[in-house]
């Protein structure tokens, strides 16, 4: 969310748009797929409940609740033209939280980004 923030401040009077659109949780098959390894290691003893746990908390439904945020931005006219705004699983602009808002904590992530990338 912080390199979005940012990037989208950088590209005002551009004519260029960025803002997220946060997705919730959906039982997807990427994280159908993910390996054990991939769970904190207090985690991974309890990922076999996980696993079937998952298609009964988020269903085949909250694929579409999932995509709504996305589908939403995209294809509302009324949002041409806006810059730098976060949307929710309901597709409302909440505020952004304040460790995105924090300008060091951004000029920060985004040196260091600017350095992985060489």
């Amino acid at each position: 969310m912080t390199m979005s923030f940012t990037f989208a401040e950088r590209l005002t009077g551009t004519g260029v748009t960025l803002n997220v659109a946060y997705p919730g949780h959906a039982y997807t098959a990427m994280n159908q797929n993910l390996t054990t390894d991939t769970y904190p290691v207090a985690a991974r003893p309890i990922v076999p409940f996980l696993r079937l746990a998952m298609p009964v908390l988020y269903g085949h439904r909250a694929l579409v609740k999932a995509s709504r945020s996305s589908v939403h931005l995209a294809a509302t006219p009324q949002l041409e033209g806006v810059n730098q705004t976060y949307f929710n699983t309901r597709s409302q602009p909440p505020t952004w939280p304040d460790a995105v808002l924090d300008e060091h904590t951004r000029d920060t992530i985004w040196a260091m980004c600017e350095q992985l990338a060489g």
